[in-house]
């Protein structure tokens, strides 16, 4: 018989063993590996915590790891050190046991090495790390944008906290949705006569909320599979008044000047739900920041033309950064001089030029921003 959490383990080190070797999505890999097994919560729980942890904290605990190193160890052994070492620096695992039932959990050959590697990392006291970058585990490149778009203190606090496991919220109907996109769809601020349309609205929680709100809601998304699982928010919400439409935002089926607000909650870079996304820091490259905020004004530049005079238009965003908030409002505002700025307030939001953003660390929910525009008569 296994001693406990041995298979668990077992399974945490396999997750990440395929992450690597796949180049796959821990959120895709991990629920695959899950499934039809039989486990009891409290393993599942553990098997979540070592790999989404492990991932985000990746550049770490190589760094930790590759100092009892003399050349690069192959994948299947670097998943059992990962896994054993965040266990010890990370989580509340006495070291013993974290480093008894990895070494239990690895592959016959690895046992010897992943033992002595844990045992040196356990009887450490204190680790001497080169650099923030490395303790806090993020490409340098991030941690850089931060601190010029937020200062250091707020770039500082918010990468922190994207180092800790997401909250969970519930909306009222059940559905579970980030406290700060539920705020979003109360600040925007719709009418129950509106015609609103959503452009890039996959997996609809923006949608079906405000479909509770609007008269109809038309949600357009380019991404079909994700039209499936919005499909089936919207079944099990019981709303008819939300249409689904696959479209690129940026050549909308639609007629001009027919919606009486557009929400734009536009692709982005996406550092504001890093804690959220686990890889996601390791995926996204410095350039992809540039091109996603020319995205951002391509889809709100088409939008503009299917507002009603005196319509709204609303823009959100899971991130922070300077380019695709503030910069993509000023040269949106100079193609569209009828667009004219709503001054947009909330208690627990921080104002950014006319909009508002809200970081991580503020309440515990995702970082993001958001601005508003009504179109001119």
């Amino acid at each position: 018989m296994k001693e406990s959490g041995v298979e668990a383990r077992e399974i945490a080190i396999q997750c990440l063993y395929r992450i690597d070797e796949t180049n796959g999505f821990a959120n895709i890999i991990l629920p695959n590996l899950l499934e039809g097994r039989s486990l009891d919560q409290r393993d599942k729980n553990l098997i979540t915590e070592i790999v989404y942890g492990t991932t985000r904290m990746r550049r770490s605990l190589d760094w930790v790891i590759d100092r009892y190193l003399s050349v690069p160890p192959p994948t299947k052994l670097r998943s059992s050190l990962r896994a054993g070492a965040y266990q010890i620096l990370y989580m509340r695992v006495p070291s013993h046991a974290a480093v008894s039932a990895t070494v239990s959990a690895s592959s016959k050959k690895n046992k010897s090495i992943v033992n002595a590697i844990l045992r040196r990392i356990s009887e450490e006291a204190r680790i001497n790390w080169p650099n923030e970058g490395t303790r806090l585990s993020y490409p340098e490149w991030i941690i850089e944008l931060l601190i010029r778009d937020l200062g250091k203190k707020n770039a500082f606090e918010m990468l922190e906290k994207m180092n800790e496991a997401p909250s969970v919220s519930v909306r009222d109907d059940g559905y579970r949705q980030d406290l700060a996109s539920q705020w979003i769809t109360d600040i925007i601020g719709v009418s129950k006569q509106d015609l609103l349309l959503d452009m890039c609205s996959a997996p609809g929680g923006k949608a079906t909320a405000l479909a509770t709100q609007a008269r109809k809601v038309v949600a357009c998304d380019i991404n079909e599979s994700r039209h499936k699982l919005m499909h089936e928010n919207k079944t099990n919400l019981s709303l008819g008044n939300l249409t689904q439409v696959v479209s690129d935002g940026r050549s909308a089926p639609f007629s001009s000047h027919v919606f009486d607000h557009i929400l734009v909650d536009a692709p982005c870079s996406g550092l504001g739900v890093l804690h959220r996304r686990a890889d996601s820091r390791w995926r996204i490259e410095e350039g992809d920041v540039k091109n996603l905020a020319k995205l951002q004004i391509d889809l709100l530049d088409s939008s503009v033309r299917l507002l009603k005079d005196g319509g709204v238009l609303s823009y959100s965003v899971c991130t922070v950064t300077n380019q695709e908030t503030v910069d993509v409002v000023k040269s949106l505002e100079n193609l569209h001089p009828n667009l004219i700025p709503e001054k947009l307030f909330h208690e627990r939001w921080r104002k950014i030029g006319n909009g508002l953003q809200i970081l991580p660390q503020d309440f515990g929910t995702d970082g993001m921003s958001m601005f508003q525009w009504k179109l001119a008569n």
